[in-house]
């Protein structure tokens, strides 16, 4: 899963940044506290000292005392005490010299409280033309350190200091990259499982580590699903039984009621009024029939269960097959209609199941026929190119809006229309590859326009140079252009 490898990968880098960064902060904190601490003391001790050292001075007397000024306050009031001493040891003067230090001085107690403490006391010295002047701060306010290293140790240090580092950066990375490897085993377990789910398979992940709730809820998840998509078969199932049981239990009596309607209908002994109902029991017998296939085809086409058998056909004989037949039905006989297909589009090559494209065809057509009992013009125009473009239009009443919005947005009418034969229609073109919409036109009536996808033709379909696929379909109902709207 690409997510979980993108995550993983910033989480190894954010890892390895905030590690360095942490380094580098410390590194320059010891730093900045080291080289503030030196800069205090060496500004109280070298500096101060040395020009209060050279403040000494005597006066008329011949007694050695340093000079009144502002920077001997400072250092005086910073000072636990402070004394001159001569080359021998003796003290020439004094400031709050404790009574226990106030003595000679041997060449080695110099040497030691120069370099380290003396009574506890932080000492500093400085040298003047008089002897030493000695500094003594109070007890715990510095720490001093005298710390040797032999010059080969040091440079073996400084020439392995890169190589310490890369090391240490190995190390680094190394760490974070099993830190980022042991996270991202369970990531990438649940990234599978999330993609699992996305195709609907079911998934069962183990309940560890630190992705454990997150699995657990993944697999509740997944067996929510699973049952729902088994109640969901079930269902479809038995709607799917009863619609082919009912359709199988009506067909018998349906074929008694046609079949004795068409007799009554030509039987000469009845009057035409009584020939005129039996005719109507027959045209409605015929509806029942085509809405029951209907059904049973909508149902299998929704579920899969109806095979497509594709065949490369040819769009200039197919259509004029299917309006010559449509114009030669009783159907008909309230309407004229006109069809106009371009040459190219009577080439135009189609992988089509012939008989779900005529029943989709003879739907729009009868759909108009049906809502539209005063008789009306239709219109049938294909257009060829890329993809075959047929339009079906008529002059009469329209679609109703409700059912445009249960077209186009089914889930949103709470009381759907019966549109079973549009709907139909829709599902063949799906099935096809195709497109479908419906609107009305600006004055009035309905439009239906279907595309398509045109097939390269593979050579099994003769083109057909004598027919003209411009030329209108004849038959008991003659087709002509529509009568202007």
């Amino acid at each position: 899963m690409k997510t979980i490898s993108r995550l993983v990968r910033r989480y190894i880098a954010a890892a390895f940044a905030i590690v360095l960064l942490i380094l580098l902060f410390n590194i320059a904190a010891f730093l900045g506290v080291l080289t503030s601490s030196y800069n205090v003391a060496h500004e109280k001790s070298d500096w101060r000292i040395g020009s209060f050292a050279a403040s000494f001075s005597e006066d008329e007397a011949g007694v050695l005392r340093p000079e009144e000024s502002a920077n001997t306050q400072s250092l005086l009031s910073a000072c636990a005490w402070a004394m001159l001493l001569d080359d021998e040891g003796n003290v020439l003067w004094r400031h709050n010299l404790p009574e226990s230090l106030d003595h000679r001085y041997t060449v080695s107690q110099v040497a030691s409280f120069s370099r380290w403490y003396w009574a506890d006391y932080p000492v500093f010295t400085y040298l003047n033309d008089y002897g030493i002047v000695v500094a003594g701060m109070p007890k715990g306010s510095y720490v001093r350190f005298d710390y040797y290293i032999n010059a080969t140790i040091l440079d073996g240090l400084l020439s392995a200091l890169p190589k310490l580092l890369l090391v240490d950066g190995a190390l680094v990375i190394a760490v974070c990259l099993l830190l980022g490897f042991r996270a991202s085993r369970p990531l990438r377990e649940v990234g599978r499982g999330i993609d699992a789910l996305s195709r609907g398979e079911e998934v069962e992940l183990a309940e560890h580590g630190m992705t454990a709730e997150l699995a657990g809820k993944l697999n509740r998840t997944s067996a929510l699903l699973a049952g729902q998509r088994k109640a969901i078969a079930k269902r479809d199932s038995a709607r799917t039984n009863w619609i082919a049981g009912v359709s199988h239990d009506i067909r018998t009596p349906l074929s008694l009621i046609f079949g004795h309607a068409e007799q009554l209908e030509r039987a000469a002994s009845l009057p035409e009024a009584q020939q005129k109902k039996a005719a109507a029991i027959r045209v409605q017998a015929q509806r029942i029939r085509m809405l029951i296939e209907d059904l049973n085809l909508t149902s299998k086409l929704q579920y899969d269960a109806q095979p497509l058998r594709l065949e490369e056909t040819l769009a200039g004989p197919f259509l004029r097959q299917v309006m010559t037949d449509f114009c030669n039905s009783p159907l008909c006989e309230r309407c004229t209609v006109g069809f106009d297909m371009d040459a190219q589009a009577g080439q135009t090559s189609l992988l089509l199941d012939g008989a779900l494209c005529r029943r989709a065809l003879e739907n729009l057509l009868l759909n108009s026929v049906r809502h539209n009992p005063q008789g009306c013009a239709l219109s049938v125009t294909v257009r060829g190119g890329e993809a075959l473009s047929l339009t079906v239009s008529d002059d009469g009443v329209g679609y109703p809006e409700k059912v445009l919005l249960a077209l186009d947005h089914p889930d949103s009418v709470e009381s759907p229309p019966h549109i079973l034969g549009l709907h139909l229609v829709r599902q063949i073109v799906l099935a096809h590859g195709g497109r479908v919409s419906f609107a009305n036109g600006e004055q009035g009536g309905a439009i239906a326009l279907i595309t398509l996808p045109a097939h390269p033709r593979a050579g099994g379909v003769p083109a057909l140079p004598h027919s003209d696929p411009r030329r209108p379909p004849r038959g008991k109902a003659q087709a002509r252009r529509p009568r202007p709207r």
